[in-house]
């Protein structure tokens, strides 16, 4: 395996994107089969939505660095903090303003996927041993 960085790759960010997509569906399926039929509160819903969230982006961002060829840390970031800005779109697509979603809100969480999705794209690439 190769241990230099190739040059930034739109592409990579694009699958990287369906990847963390993909993860959260089944991690999605997966936390929805344990709630079914079951009573739990807004609060915990709120919690496991964060976690999943989270999870999808760390897991996607290993996903990339196992199958992408080479050393790719930038895309699954890139990748990370737009899944973060494509959601913050529901604010401006919403007739109503019923998400209160700010700028400083946007950059935190943009900041905060890129830095799980970069993670774990590094420990992707660490068990490639790139």
């Amino acid at each position: 395996m190769t241990t230099e960085p190739r040059p930034f790759s739109w592409a990579w960010v694009g699958v990287s994107v369906v990847v963390f997509t993909a993860w959260e569906l089944v991690l999605g399926g997966f936390i929805s089969e344990l709630l079914e039929a079951r009573f739990t509160s807004h609060m915990l819903r709120l919690r496991l939505e964060t976690v999943l969230s989270l999870g999808a982006y760390l897991g996607g961002g290993f996903t990339v660095g196992v199958i992408s060829p080479g050393v790719r840390l930038a895309e699954p970031a890139v990748a990370a903090a737009l899944s973060v800005a494509l959601t913050f779109l529901i604010s401006v697509l919403t007739p109503l303003r019923l998400y209160q979603i700010g700028g400083a809100r946007l950059v935190v969480g943009a900041v905060l996927a890129a830095a799980i999705g970069a993670y774990g794209a590094h420990l992707g690439e660490k068990l490639t041993g790139n």
